[in-house]
């Protein structure tokens, strides 16, 4: 690879859209996700407060959580995939398969580190989980193209229907995926005390959460909006709509969390994941009808 190349991935990587822009944005949602999510902390600054407090570990870290670091690395992966205005990697290599690939490793590691937390849920994180790879694979199907630009931009009219239902089944799975609700948050919910622990891993996937706001929040826009112009007035809309996408699933998370667990198995069990099954037979329909 040339030097070139090497150096924007590697700028991709640690500033734009990477490390630098992931702590970033993800701060702001985590933080608005906390004022909604625990309203009980008081307002804005004492969420923001209890947010420092969440990703800073209690002890002084002797080296860097292992488990968190490999999670935190795929949040920065997923991030350089995404169909982002003034990206220094160029569209051409970024690739839908990579980003999903990337972002499912990253929650896999969040919750297997907190498998035995006794609030989680294994089978909504699975079915779930299955529901939003029908989300993101599916626009794919008939352009059988992984470009998130490309199928951002595919607009044929016998797509739509397949293209919103895709949209609609993505930000219903966003609570969980971002592990907004109790159960498929093994450290908590954002600035919540009980089930964090006060340790380097704990603290290492607090700050993994804050990492992951913008790729999946981002994927979202790149796969069912139209690319944005590559200038300052295009990276806003982008970011527009990628703010969006976190206030919808901050606002399912808020009433999720203010009711019993069986109204959260109900919302996915009975709605959520028979959607998927719906969403991705609709798929099937249109994929024959073109290929006839």
């Amino acid at each position: 690879m040339p030097w070139g190349e090497i150096a924007l991935h590697s700028l991709a990587l640690v500033a734009y859209p990477g490390a630098i822009t992931l702590l970033l944005a993800g701060a702001l949602a985590e933080w608005g996700a906390a004022w909604a999510l625990v309203p009980e902390r008081g307002g804005l600054l004492p969420a923001g407060r209890s947010l420092l407090r969440g990703v800073r570990p209690a002890a002084r870290p002797l080296g860097l959580p292992p488990m968190a670091t490999a999670a935190a690395v795929m949040a920065l992966l997923a991030a350089t995939q995404l169909a982002i205005p003034l990206s220094p990697v160029p569209s051409g290599e970024r690739n839908l398969m990579v980003a999903a690939i990337a972002l499912a490793t990253a929650g896999w590691a969040a919750w297997a580190w907190g498998w035995t937390r006794p609030d989680l849920n294994p089978r909504l994180v699975l079915s779930v989980q299955a529901a939003w790879l029908v989300a993101v694979f599916v626009p794919a199907v008939v352009p059988e193209n992984l470009r998130p630009e490309t199928l951002g931009a595919v607009m044929i009219s016998s797509l739509l229907p397949v293209k919103v239902a895709c949209g609609v089944l993505y930000l219903l799975c966003l609570p969980v995926l971002m592990q907004l609700i109790p159960e498929a948050a093994p450290q908590g919910l954002p600035a919540a005390s009980g089930r964090r622990d006060p340790g380097l891993e704990a603290a290492g996937f607090g700050l993994v959460r804050v990492l992951l706001w913008l790729p999946y929040c981002g994927l979202f826009t790149s796969l069912f909006f139209p690319p944005f112009g590559d200038d300052a007035l295009g990276l806003l809309r982008f970011l527009g709509v990628t703010a969006g996408s976190g206030a919808v699933a901050i606002f399912v998370a808020a009433n999720l969390v203010r009711r019993s667990a069986t109204t959260t198995n109900r919302l996915y069990g009975w709605i959520v994941v028979p959607f998927g099954w719906f969403t991705l037979g609709l798929a099937m329909l249109v994929a024959a009808m073109h290929g006839a």
